[in-house]
């Protein structure tokens, strides 16, 4: 009887052990899962799970640019798909501590707020819309097609912090493509801006709004470097910089543009819940010659509205 009792006990256990091995293998499938676009300046062709809400905040500070000698901010960018081809997005620096070229003192202020939409317009047939920046298996023999959207961001509201390295814009449109390379994720984008500027004319005796056009490329690479939560990420951009006439040294320059390299870590405690940080130089005399950012990705683990069923 005690070896029965014993065998029925270590039985029980078993299945008790199975139960919550399937229940934890459920609630991992059931767990919604981030899609970081920080701390890249690129961002992903894909998009967030349908219907949960997704913050993307954190620290960012820079030293020697052409407008800024230090600025200590804090930015914040919240995200939410609407249909697995159509995410809506807002972005803006609540709150900045900067000092200008040339001053002693330095005060705070606020940054632009922005508000705009992304599309996908191609998705390979076996890829999900919803993807997060982690390298799938494929082939050796066969390149798989990138994900490819189209986004538009717009200011509806200016901000008075001075802007570093890309500057700010009224209207920006991007083309961003995202795909695999056996281990490696690559994210690019190609943007379109409208910056503009508020300068006094003699002519006319009073303040004109400046128009220029901003055009900028941008190549982001991840790699999992112990395990697949833990990730590298490498990346290039470019912009050209129309509103930007002298170093921070004072020297002019005929036609300024900013090239920066960029490293950063990025780990996931949890599918929805991703920490980074990292740095990037400058390699022009009008780049901002260094940035450091520290900050997570947060999706809310509950929907907005009921899924379908």
């Amino acid at each position: 009887m005690r070896g029965a009792e014993r065998f029925g006990g270590r039985r029980t256990r078993v299945w008790v052990a199975l139960c919550w091995a399937g229940l934890g293998s459920c609630a991992a499938q059931q767990a919604p899962t981030a899609n970081p676009a920080r701390p890249t300046v690129t961002n992903p062709a894909t998009l967030p799970p349908v219907g949960y809400l997704q913050f993307e905040q954190g620290y960012l500070g820079s030293l020697d640019s052409p407008a800024t000698a230090s600025q200590y901010g804090v930015n914040f960018v919240a995200k939410a798909a609407v249909h697995p081809r159509v995410m809506l997005e807002l972005q803006t620096q609540p709150f900045a501590e900067s000092r200008e070229v040339g001053e002693d003192s330095s005060s705070g202020a606020s940054g632009d707020v922005l508000v705009g939409a992304q599309a996908v317009l191609y998705l390979h047939p076996s890829a999900p819309a919803e993807t997060a920046k982690t390298p799938t298996a494929s082939p050796h023999h066969a390149i798989p097609r990138p994900t490819v959207s189209l986004a538009y961001l717009g200011r509806v509201h200016a901000g008075t912090t001075p802007d570093v390295d890309q500057g700010g814009y009224a209207n920006g449109v991007l083309l961003l493509v995202s795909g695999d390379l056996g281990k490696f994720h690559y994210d690019s984008n190609y943007l379109f801006n409208e910056q503009t500027a508020t300068e006094s004319s003699p002519v006319r005796q009073a303040e004109v709004t400046l128009r220029r056009a901003q055009f900028a490329q941008t190549l982001s690479v991840n790699h999992p470097l112990w395990n697949a939560n833990l990730q590298l990420a490498l990346e290039l951009y470019h912009f050209t910089q129309p509103m930007v006439h002298a170093t921070a040294g004072g020297e002019p320059v005929a036609r300024a543009n900013a090239v920066d390299g960029l490293l950063a870590l990025s780990y996931s405690l949890r599918p929805n819940l991703v920490l980074d940080g990292g740095f990037s130089h400058g390699f022009t005399s009008t780049s901002t010659r260094w940035q450091s950012f520290a900050g997570f990705t947060y999706l809310l683990p509950h929907r907005l509205w009921p899924g379908r069923s």
